[in-house]
């Protein structure tokens, strides 16, 4: 399991996730068939973040991520692997968005020695570190996994990868 090495809130602007889209379902996420992993590597396998990094003026801030939405209206969700851009970039053709209004996030780094578990959100220690903060998430309409490339890909000191989550708040 991994363990949050820092919590903020943080003003993200209006942006667009902008990527390859899955629908997957959350009972076979829950019950362990998690395909997610597989996903990620086909959109690096098929190189979908070069049209993306080509716009770098569009760029918000150059991570790949993953955005999780679309979960309340039936027992499936969706999820885009892109990155997240700017209102002003050109969705390439065969490419899914998903808008993103500004909004205040809670920023979690998510730590662990394990990348898989990195990528398991501590969601009760985030909800503490949320509700502690006299905010709330009840509401949330997504949420990302973001890999930013000095945390996610080279262990720290203590061997740890990071993952940054972004939470939105109510």
């Amino acid at each position: 399991m991994s363990d949050i090495a820092k919590f903020e809130i943080i003003q993200l602007p209006k942006l667009i996730a902008v990527g390859k889209k899955f629908r997957y379902s959350h009972e076979a996420l829950d019950s362990g068939d998690n395909r997610l992993p597989s996903f990620w590597a086909k959109c690096y396998a098929e190189n979908i973040f070069a049209p993306l990094e080509s716009q770098a003026e569009h760029v918000f801030n150059g991570s790949h991520a993953g955005v999780f939405f679309d979960w309340r209206r039936d027992s499936n969700f969706s999820y885009i692997i892109g990155l997240l851009m700017k209102e002003s970039a050109t969705i390439p053709p065969g490419y899914s968005s998903y808008e993103i209004a500004a909004t205040d996030v809670a920023l979690i780094w998510a730590k662990s020695k394990d990348l898989m578990e990195t990528r398991a959100v501590p969601w009760g220690s985030a909800d503490e570190a949320i509700t502690a903060s006299g905010r709330s998430c009840a509401n949330m309409p997504w949420c990302a996994d973001v890999f930013h490339p000095s945390r996610s890909t080279t262990p720290n000191e203590n061997g740890e990868t990071i993952l940054d989550c972004y939470i939105p708040l109510d």
